[in-house]
């Protein structure tokens, strides 16, 4: 769909386009008929004059007195012409010269008629009577000079018109703009509100969009409030499992379960493991109800304390983790949900690496993740079974399965990639993460 910018230009342009037109037609037509009108009255004129000039001669016919015509009818083809009809006698001006013009027959009407050189020539016919004679008088004049006016006047009008729809419509491309500032106004506060820099949208806006930025807001309100619900609800059940848990940790540390000691090691086992989940769960609601609002992500902040944390958690292996990132890069994705995401992947590959991690991001039209270490690796006909949920290719090390899973559903969440392939530096694991989104090197 055209913008409303383009679809406002092109329907103005129209508009004045074919109202140019309309002008323009009425303009030159006007121009034409008031030129032929006054054409028309002077020729009558002549003709009047014409008239006059008829005097009776010695044989009893008419003739024209020389003295009140005008000169111009004496000059050949001067454009001027003139035919007299009284009674059985013809008189025709000079100006024709030896061109032979036969004037329309009709009496009392106007007409075009080509005459010498080409002259377009309009012709004024009259009937009169004098002396008791019948007498027709026509009257003609060249239009050339005038129609070549008028079609320079209707050229350079066109032209001006044209100029003034370009004016007029570089004017109207300005106060459109300028109109519709407001509305690159909300689409920056939505840009700023996607980077985490505001809560809501400034409903400082013309009226006709006002309703849809505070119903914006007020859906934006209802959707976080349903977010800290449902991380409350995720929270209060955790809490509510711990007790439970507790119990069946200490029913199986007593005496009774010592005579079923698979049965205890089981339960002892499976219950570990739900606690764990609810701990995980518990730490998740914390961190997502401390977290700013809005989507900004900046791992030179964020990773440094993580990497940290991890060293010191695998420091009896010395272990050494190095971490890539372009300087001052921001994401915007969701505080704890990339830190569950990089918090998996560096844990995973800690648990494998013999000595060496390594994490590498990349700006490239989002945020692209690559963590490598120098461990084992895994065959590729096992790659495909580590995102499942609770899958194990390997049970020497601990764990759940979860880590892998839950890392494909953050990236499925964003829209993104997850593969799986060997490292051909480090030569161990090598899981790569390509999250599609808003991504710059400069923090807001």
């Amino acid at each position: 769909m055209r913008s409303l910018n383009q679809r406002l230009g092109i329907g103005l342009a129209l508009t004045l386009l074919l109202l140019a037109l309309a002008q323009w037609w009425l303009v030159t037509a006007t121009v034409k008929e008031f030129a032929g009108n006054y054409v028309h009255s002077r020729l009558q004129h002549d003709a009047d004059s014409l008239l006059g000039a008829l005097q009776p001669a010695e044989d009893g016919s008419l003739e024209l007195n020389p003295s009140r015509i005008n000169g111009v009818y004496d000059m050949p083809f001067s454009g001027h012409y003139y035919r007299v009809i009284a009674g059985d006698k013809e008189i025709i001006s000079r100006s024709f010269w030896d061109f032979d013009l036969k004037f329309p027959v009709q009496a009392d009407g106007d007409a075009y008629v080509v005459g010498p050189e080409g002259q377009q020539l309009l012709v004024v016919m009259g009937e009169f009577e004098k002396s008791g004679k019948h007498i027709k008088i026509g009257v003609a004049e060249d239009m050339t000079p005038l129609l070549h006016e008028l079609d320079e006047f209707q050229y350079s009008y066109a032209l001006t018109s044209l100029l003034v729809i370009f004016l007029v419509l570089i004017v109207q491309t300005m106060l459109v703009r300028g109109g519709l500032k407001p509305l690159r106004q909300v689409e920056s506060d939505i840009s700023r509100l996607e980077r985490g820099e505001i809560d809501r949208l400034q409903e400082d806006v013309p009226t006709e969009i006002k309703p849809v930025v505070v119903e914006f807001n007020r859906l934006l309100g209802v959707m976080r409030s349903r977010l800290d619900r449902s991380r409350t609800a995720v929270g209060n059940l955790a809490h509510a499992l711990k007790t439970p848990l507790t119990v069946l940790r200490r029913l199986a540390d007593t005496g009774e379960m010592n005579a079923a000691p698979e049965v205890r090691d089981e339960l002892v086992k499976q219950s570990d493991s739900i606690r764990q989940i609810v701990d995980r769960q518990l730490k998740r609601a914390r961190m997502a109800g401390a977290a700013a609002q809005g989507w900004q992500f900046l791992p030179e902040v964020e990773l440094p304390p993580l990497v940290d944390m991890m060293q010191k958690i695998y420091s009896e292996r010395g272990l050494k983790i190095d971490l890539y990132f372009p300087e001052h890069f921001v994401f915007n994705g969701d505080r704890e949900d990339m830190m569950e995401l990089f918090g998996n992947l560096i844990d995973n590959a800690c648990k494998w690496a013999r000595g060496r991690v390594r994490l590498t991001i990349e700006n490239q039209s989002g945020l692209v993740l690559t963590v490598e270490d120098d461990g084992p690796g895994c065959a590729p006909e096992y790659r495909e079974q580590l995102s499942v949920r609770g899958m194990r290719v390997d049970e020497s090390t601990t764990g759940h399965g979860l880590g892998l899973s839950i890392v494909r559903d953050i990236v499925e969440y964003y829209g993104g990639t997850l593969t799986f392939s060997q490292s051909t530096e480090l030569g161990g694991f090598a899981v790569s993460v390509t999250l599609p989104g808003y991504a710059n090197s400069v923090i807001q």
